[in-house]
């Protein structure tokens, strides 16, 4: 292509967002068996992933690898690895976000092992033990994603980073659905969920949160958005199917079990002492099938 001939801009908006001091004539270094490119069009692939990201996390739909691939010129379709790298990097550092693959889950059938090794007494090995009880298909990613904030949490407050109300108000039910599954041995039938939401005062007719009418609704908000997950139980005693809800795979990596159990523990106030917080962290880590080792 002529160099007096540009390439039409992906999206008229938001050009200059991540705009770098790159020349046109800038060259980008790849894999030795392909033709150096153009800085300007690797960023303008660069661009077009970031915005792309940035409206799957408004709507709270998860990436998909092969849409990612779809948005990118050739011959950068070949090297997607490169771009979601230089995307990355713009993200953290303009919008306080990163890519994250959502975890490919399988529930283990063997509970028991979990538990014997998959506790610790201290939170930084209970930390990177918290997906013990699933584990990754073997073979391979789930090639799908999610954005996941990196702000520190003094920078997470309502003065800085304001928020519609009705997500506030989903998240603050999430969060206590996923400490109740969370203390109970990380599952929960349908019966017992519904026991605690009735409690909660979340019946089955549901007021007060936009677009949600009833509990059903609620739950079926959770599974879209992968913060929960469910498995039919096999020959129910009701006439109506029973579950066993368990967290999903957006939950496992927004969340997490350290982050659930800080929230937990943020319900008994500001003046517990540190001992205190320990002595909670490890009875809840109990709850929920780990055993501390000695």
């Amino acid at each position: 292509m002529p160099r007096t001939m540009k390439r039409p801009r992906m999206e008229d908006s938001s050009e200059e967002e991540y705009e770098e001091e790159a020349t046109f004539s800038q060259r980008v270094k790849v894999q030795p068996d392909t033709v150096p490119m153009d800085q300007e069009d690797l960023d303008r692939n660069v661009k077009a992933i970031c915005r792309y990201a940035l409206s799957c996390e408004y709507k709270k739909k998860t990436i998909r690898r092969e849409d990612l691939a779809k948005l990118l010129n050739e011959p950068f379709k070949r090297l997607l690895q490169l771009v979601l790298s230089r995307a990355q990097e713009k993200l953290r550092h303009v919008f306080g976000f990163e890519i994250v693959e959502l975890p490919n889950m399988k529930e283990k059938s063997n509970q028991s092992q979990t538990q014997r090794n998959g506790g610790s007494g201290s939170t930084q090995t209970q930390t990177q033990t918290q997906q013990v009880p699933y584990k990754k298909v073997p073979g391979g990613s789930s090639g799908t994603y999610v954005l996941r904030s990196v702000l520190r949490e003094e920078y997470r407050t309502p003065d800085i980073i304001e928020r519609p109300a009705r997500e506030y108000q989903l998240t603050g039910i999430l969060y206590v659905l996923l400490s109740l599954i969370f203390i109970n041995g990380q599952s929960m039938n349908t019966a017992d969920l519904n026991g605690h939401m009735d409690r909660l005062k979340l019946t089955k007719t549901i007021h007060g949160v936009e677009g949600i009418r009833a509990r059903d609704e609620l739950i079926s908000e959770f599974l879209k958005d992968g913060y929960l997950k469910r498995s039919k139980l096999p020959d129910p005693d009701t006439d109506e199917p029973q579950f066993t809800y368990t967290w999903g795979p957006r939950a496992m990596v927004e969340v997490g079990h350290a982050g659930i159990s800080a929230f937990a523990i943020s319900f008994f106030g500001d003046d517990l002492d540190e001992d205190t917080k320990q002595d909670l962290n490890r009875k809840i880590w109990k709850q929920a099938g780990y055993v501390e080792q000695k």
